[in-house]
């Protein structure tokens, strides 16, 4: 995978995009914890150039602090589909990425041939609301985002850095690896809330019937994030879609089955 720093509006944002794979381009963008999606973007990657940018305050893009609200990551992201020359591409998105891909598909449709979301938030439900995840217990956030309890993924999530960076070495490369974890972690849920706290409804209801092109929605049975149940209601407002439920998987299921999921996504982008 090779990254590169694309300048956009004159310098203003720095976005860190990476590449990787060979074939017909695909835009990805990630979700809350986006440093975990490795194999599933390498599997995606087996049949497709996936151009991968960081959203300004994850990873190496920088320029967070010029955007006030939302709606203008959607256009600082046009701007930099306009620098990268990409139209009549498929966009995937996963949680915050795929209220993203739903919210670009919804203002330039024609830029865009397919669209994948993956457990994506932008909808509200007041009967199945979507977790507050800023304000629960690590433990109960874990819980949410992976099925399985036991993934070192998931007791990263459940350990507090409180507990555990007093036992970490800075010396040491595991040393410094986990207090990149950590401040990579803070970084990113930052600037998560800035658009999904206290609630991510943006008005994407609105917008979501100008998304006319084949949509493939794919949510994790146990997502404790944002419920299965919203898969539903992102049916009901788009005018072509379908709709896979992965079995033993929750929030992160992308990461937690990394091959079903890109298997259907290719299978999706290929008919």
């Amino acid at each position: 995978m090779s990254s590169r720093i694309v300048d956009v509006n004159g310098g203003q944002f720095q976005i860190d995009v990476s590449e990787t794979g060979s074939g017909d381009p695909l835009l990805y963008l990630h979700g809350i914890a986006g440093k975990q999606e490795g194999e599933f973007i390498a599997k995606l990657a087996a049949s497709h150039r996936v151009i991968a940018p960081w959203i300004p305050g994850f990873g190496g893009s920088t320029g967070s602090e010029e955007i006030a609200d939302f709606h203008d990551l959607i256009y600082l992201y046009l701007d930099l589909l306009d620098e990268l020359d990409l139209r009549d591409l498929p966009i995937v998105g996963h949680s915050l990425g795929g209220m993203l891909a739903a919210e670009l598909a919804a203002v330039q449709p024609d830029r865009f041939s397919k669209v994948v979301l993956i457990g994506a938030l932008g909808l509200w439900d007041q009967d199945n609301q979507v977790m507050d995840f800023f304000t629960v217990p690590p433990s109960e956030f874990a819980e949410a985002m992976y099925a399985d309890q036991k993934s070192e993924a998931a007791l990263d999530i459940a350990t507090t850095p409180q507990s555990r960076l007093p036992e970490v070495d800075p010396e040491t490369d595991e040393g410094k690896e986990v207090i990149d974890y950590y401040v990579e972690r803070a970084k990113s849920m930052s600037t998560a809330a800035k658009y999904l706290w206290p609630i991510p409804n943006k008005g994407l209801s609105k917008r979501l019937h100008r998304v006319t092109q084949p949509t493939l929605l794919v949510w994790g049975d146990s997502d404790g994030i944002c419920p299965p149940v919203y898969a539903d209601h992102f049916g009901a407002a788009l005018s072509d879609s379908s709709k896979q439920i992965v079995a033993g998987a929750a929030h992160m299921v992308h990461v937690e089955k990394p091959g079903e999921v890109s298997a259907s996504i290719n299978q999706f982008l290929s008919s």
